[in-house]
Order: C-alpha cells, then structure tokens, then sequence
C-alpha cells in the first residue's frame, strides 16, 4: 500500500493518502496504514491521519523537562524550537494546552506557515500537517522534519 520509493515516514502516509482517493475516510484509512504496521521514525510511530493531520506517537517524555515552571515551555527546548522553526520558514507560537481560570495551564509548541499551523509539538504526541487545510494539496514539507522534531524530545 505504501510508496516503496518514499523517503521517509512522512512521505509514505503522504502518498498513501493521495494515492487511495476519496473512497476511504480518515478512519478507514488509519486503519489499513495501522495494519500495514508502518515503520517508526527518528523515534515517532504513526498513530492516525485526520483531517490533513498525521499523528505521532512520542517516545516517553519527562514532564518536568517540558514545563519547568508554572506551565511555560522549558527555555532549552524554546531555543531549538525557535531554531527548527526558523530553519524551516515557520513562526513559533506557545498556545496553552488547557484555558481553565484559576489553573496552570501547560503550554505546547505550534509551528506554523501562512497563516496554518503546521506541527503541533506536545509532550504526549506530535502532530505534522500533510495536507493545506483549505486546497487539500500536499504540503512541501522538509524531508528531515523528523529528525529535527526529534531533538525536542531527546533532551
């Protein structure tokens, strides 16, 4: 089902998408690529495709290395952010996960392009948009976006 000539993961749910036309849902979809048992990459495995979405798996993160204080983002983390989102030609913004008065609310990372978020770096799970919200066409996407994703869940 998948591209053998696809490089890397991102790719092949890319091409799996565009390739099985309108005929299957997001749903179904996932399920047949969760069957295909994809390989994981630079530590991520592929949980669903939703709505232009792929969703990652994230290997076991360290909370306190997140959210040091009061729910912020951790500075050494902020830092690579910010350098992986420059590199790639997006802006970096810190929405917080949770908006209840009163509460800490813990924070993730959104990299976005045009106006569209793009990758949605959580401590949980990682979320990279394969397809334009609003053309359905395939993003350009860097072909080591993994890989530099990955560093933010190595420290």
């Amino acid at each position: 089902m998948t591209d053998a000539t696809a490089l890397n993961l991102l790719e092949k749910v890319s091409s799996v998408r565009a390739t099985m036309g309108d005929g299957l849902n997001d749903e179904e979809l996932t399920l047949l690529m969760r069957q295909e048992a994809l390989p994981s990459e630079a530590g991520f495995t592929f949980v669903a495709l939703c709505d232009g979405w792929a969703t990652f798996r994230v290997p076991p993160q360290d909370p306190a290395n997140w959210y040091p204080e009061k729910g912020w983002i951790a500075p050494k983390k902020e830092v690579f952010a910010k350098a992986i989102a420059q590199k790639c030609g997006y802006s970096l913004g810190e929405p917080p996960d949770e908006r209840h008065l009163g509460s800490v609310a813990h924070h993730h990372l959104e990299m976005s392009r045009q106006g569209q978020v793009v990758v949605i770096a959580h401590p949980r799970y990682l979320k990279v948009r394969l397809f334009d919200a609003w053309t359905k066409r395939q993003l350009s996407l860097p072909p080591d976006i993994l890989e530099q994703l990955a560093t933010l869940y190595r420290m």
